[in-house]
């Protein structure tokens, strides 16, 4: 299931068999059941009720109201499925210009640091080794949190095996403001308003 944590929907059902003390034990070591599953950031969210078309069992009168509620936030969950997943595609999108971004910037920035005649090559190797450098100077620059870089010795590997190919960070072609800019745009009005026409100016759109 890892990798489609958002897709996942869980059901605790046959709540009102069991006493609230009962039912508090097992949602806890269902959770952290789920917490070892399910590597996200948040809670999962788990449904518990009684999933039948009949009347509560008498332990759990007490939380019929509980119930009901839960019966009704799933459902609506499951009937908002195509609407959150539109929304959710329009997340990646976010986060893939975000990576574009961040990616184009530390390339102009090592390509600045580049020698115009001698040395190149020394110096080419000086960067990808402290590849750390570079994503300080890149973060403090455009005022990037440092969270939002991808994993640095994925990325020191990458670079390595483009440099060994014969390749030259000298021979990138030079950052075009006006395109930095223009994505910019496209994250903050374009795709903004795009989520914001699929959850109908919902204010808490699902992440």
């Amino acid at each position: 299931m890892r990798g489609n944590e958002d897709k996942v929907r869980v059901v605790l059902n046959k709540a009102d068999q069991v006493s609230p003390q009962q039912l508090l034990r097992v949602h806890g070591a269902l959770m952290w059941s789920l917490g070892k599953v399910l590597r996200s950031p948040e809670a999962t969210r788990v449904y518990v009720s009684s999933f039948w078309n009949r009347p509560y069992a008498r332990g759990g009168e007490d939380s019929a109201r509980l119930f009901d509620q839960e019966r009704r936030d799933l459902f609506r969950d499951i009937r908002d499925i195509p609407k959150n997943a539109a929304v959710r595609r329009v997340g990646e999108m976010v986060k893939r210009a975000r990576t574009a971004k961040m990616h184009a910037l530390v390339c102009a920035c090592m390509r600045r640091m580049m020698p115009t005649i001698f040395g190149k090559d020394r110096k080419q190797a000086e960067l990808v080794a402290n590849l750390d450098i570079v994503f300080e100077a890149v973060s403090q620059e455009h005022s990037i949190p440092p969270g939002d870089f991808p994993d640095i010795t994925v990325y020191q590997e990458k670079l390595s095996r483009w440099t060994r190919a014969g390749k030259s960070l000298a021979s990138i072609p030079r950052l075009e403001r006006e395109l930095v800019a223009r994505l910019d745009h496209s994250i903050a009005v374009d795709l903004a308003e795009l989520a914001m026409s699929i959850t109908g100016g919902d204010d808490n759109p699902p992440a």
